[in-house]
């Protein structure tokens, strides 16, 4: 039987609901009462309630839909949910009354469906089988969180955070407190807080954002680089090479995004890169390095920590590295250094236009790093080392 019929089962035993009367607060916590925990293998959750104002008797029935709303798209069905034990085991079968599938809820579309259980508040001692327990009064109206259920879940295999959020939440309050049929009234049930858990063991990498140069004074200038993801495990397409022009002198700068706020990181290249290093910014980390060989490809590993957690981002494997490659006069981000690059040099937003100029927000052209875009840019692209090599056919080391 599900637990929302449960009221018209009441009825049906003579059992009147009169008014809304009491609040049932539900919310989802791990260890502690914290509101956001490291992942892991068996990472624990506490769906706790508390009756506001307790003019009735305390629970009688309770139940809440749990997803995860992170937008991740986790399935959170195999979490592990069931009573604490005490009063709460007479919200189970065959104490009480659950779902068909139990007190831990039913698994639907990767959610877990009608967590909770109801008392036998019709005072059924036989012949069914369920429910014949004895009602417990007050559950949940001290002042304090009370553990509804309790359990595990397991996020190593989940994509990025896992946000664990009741909805749909219903209850019963007792109307008084001698049976053994008890009235009920309904109450009204809020969701409070929701329970963060991140990284599911390791940090998940979601793509490289941006590339570009960066001046002596710090400003970045450049395209977006685009690192294609495996929409089935969110790790980044091996050995993915990309064309880009980086400038022909300053440092370089890649913006390395991942699911959750980075607490300390570093990188290495290979080739090697000369003044390479990695600094957290939230959810990412920023490389810079000097400028690279022309035409060459470099992989770069990422090790580190996430800020909440301490968890390791696991420098070696795919969903960490990744591939950039430097091709000196490539503007237009074809793969080659031709004619058209040029013409992108030549455009009017671009030639006899310094770095400083408000409003420049167009390809970087400034590839001889002289702060302005002119002739001399023109020249690099027209460099026999340059002028109509195609670079397509470099792939990663």
């Amino acid at each position: 039987m599900k637990l929302s019929k449960v009221l018209a089962t009441a009825a049906a035993f003579g059992l009147a609901v009169p008014v809304m009367a009491d609040t049932l607060e539900l919310r989802v916590v791990g260890d502690g009462d914290a509101a956001s925990v490291a992942g892991g293998a068996s990472v624990n959750v506490f769906i706790q309630g508390r009756i506001q104002g307790a003019t009735d008797d305390g629970l009688a029935l309770w139940g809440a839909n749990l997803s995860d709303t992170s937008g991740n798209g986790n399935d959170i069905t195999g979490a592990v949910l069931d009573s604490p034990g005490g009063d709460i085991d007479q919200f189970k079968k065959n104490l009480g009354l659950t779902n068909p599938a139990g007190y831990g809820g039913t698994a639907i579309g990767g959610n877990l469906i009608q967590i909770g259980g109801g008392q036998n508040t019709i005072g059924n001692s036989g012949p069914t089988l369920f429910p014949v327990g004895t009602v417990a009064t007050d559950v949940a109206n001290g002042a304090g969180w009370v553990d509804l259920a309790t359990g595990t879940i397991d996020t190593t295999s989940a994509t990025g955070n896992v946000v664990l959020e009741l909805d749909t939440g219903f209850a019963n309050t007792l109307a008084a407190n001698t049976g053994p049929v008890f009235p009920v009234n309904a109450a009204t049930v809020t969701i409070g807080g929701s329970l963060t858990i991140t990284g599911g063991g390791s940090l998940d990498f979601t793509g490289v954002a941006s590339v570009g140069n960066h001046n002596a004074s710090g400003s970045f200038v450049g395209g977006d680089l685009d690192i294609p993801v495996d929409a089935a495990d969110g790790a980044a397409v091996a050995d993915h090479t990309e064309s880009r022009q980086f400038g022909a002198a300053g440092n370089l700068f890649v913006r390395v995004d991942f699911a959750e706020a980075i607490g300390s990181g570093s990188v290495s290249s290979n080739p090697a890169l000369t003044g390479l290093s990695a600094t957290p910014n939230g959810n990412s980390l920023d490389i810079t390095f000097d400028a690279p060989a022309n035409g060459t490809c470099y992989t770069f590993d990422i090790t580190g920590t996430q800020a909440v957690g301490g968890d390791t981002v696991d420098g070696g494997s795919a969903d960490e590295d990744f591939c950039v490659c430097y091709f000196e006069g490539d503007i237009n981000f074809d793969g080659s250094v031709d004619i058209g690059d040029r013409q992108v040099v030549a455009q009017s937003a671009n030639l006899f236009m310094t770095m400083d100029a408000a409003g420049i927000t167009g390809p970087q052209v400034d590839l001889n790093r002289d702060g302005s875009m002119d002739i001399g840019d023109r020249q690099v692209v027209a460099q026999p080392s340059n002028l109509f090599n195609d670079f397509t056919a470099v792939s990663c080391p």
